[in-house]
């Protein structure tokens, strides 16, 4: 919606299309184009026959003037490094600046084997033009603020992905969180919370995190960054789209 502020469409807003078959990642993206949107991020989890359809997507991609990202569940400290890699090939060729790995279980301080795995992974997503977008995940391990930092702190290639429902789930104060981060932020899942943490993320102004207040640290951010919508479609994903999208219009109107 602005160059330094692009809004994506996720898959995980057609993950139940996705998986049953009903719906390919290139039909998403053709939604994502007609409702306004920059992008779309993908995901290998939700794309059937991923590895033989990238240059199709980057084709489609190109077609419709979509930004795509890619995010992956693989763990950066836990996860085997020919799949790390094989992630981070996948981004390249889908010319996605970025990569959504989770952090897994950080190595002890110690632990100089662990730590190297990691920047070696680092390494090797800076020569193939990716950077390593580090996210806080949902549960545990590698979701607080404290392990996203020391990540961050030691392998300084390393970026990360905000995810601003995450921060909330272990109770963190997720304004507070993004002006640590600040300018370590590439990208951030935009979502919304009922406050009942069985529940699923809602679209953005249908919950009760401090949606301004955390969009009053993101925004200031003078780099770009890459935001994208997490939360399930269900059988209204292009309406919850729509609603997002007009929540953001109206805040930078």
């Amino acid at each position: 919606m602005t160059t330094n502020r692009p809004v994506l469409v996720s898959v995980m807003q057609f993950e139940d299309a996705l998986k049953s078959g009903t719906t390919t990642v290139f039909d998403v993206m053709d939604v994502a184009a007609a409702t306004g949107a920059d992008g779309v991020e993908l995901r290998r989890e939700l794309w059937s026959g991923w590895e033989s359809q990238l240059a199709a997507a980057k084709e489609r991609g190109d077609e419709k003037g979509l930004l795509i990202t890619y995010a992956t569940h693989a763990t950066l400290f836990s996860s085997d490094p020919a799949t790390l890699r094989a992630d981070i090939d996948a981004a390249a060729s889908l010319g996605s600046p970025i990569v959504r790995f989770f952090p897994g279980q950080l190595p002890a301080d110690d632990d100089g084997a662990g730590w190297a795995g990691g920047q070696a992974i680092a390494d090797y997503a800076a020569e193939r033009g990716v950077v390593i977008a580090l996210e806080n995940y949902a549960r545990t391990p590698g979701g607080t603020l404290a392990e996203v930092q020391t990540c961050l702190a030691r392998i300084p290639s390393l970026m990360t992905n905000f995810d601003m429902g995450n921060y909330s789930l272990h109770g963190q104060d997720i304004p507070a969180a993004a002006a640590v981060l600040a300018d370590r932020i590439v990208s951030s899942h935009l979502k919304d919370q009922t406050g009942n943490p069985a529940d699923a993320p809602t679209v953005l102004g249908a919950g009760v995190l401090p949606l301004d207040a955390i969009f009053d640290v993101l925004d200031s951010l003078p780099q770009r960054v890459i935001y994208c919508f997490e939360f399930r479609g269900g059988d209204d994903a292009v309406a919850r789209i729509e609603r997002s999208l007009a929540y953001l219009g109206k805040r930078w109107a």
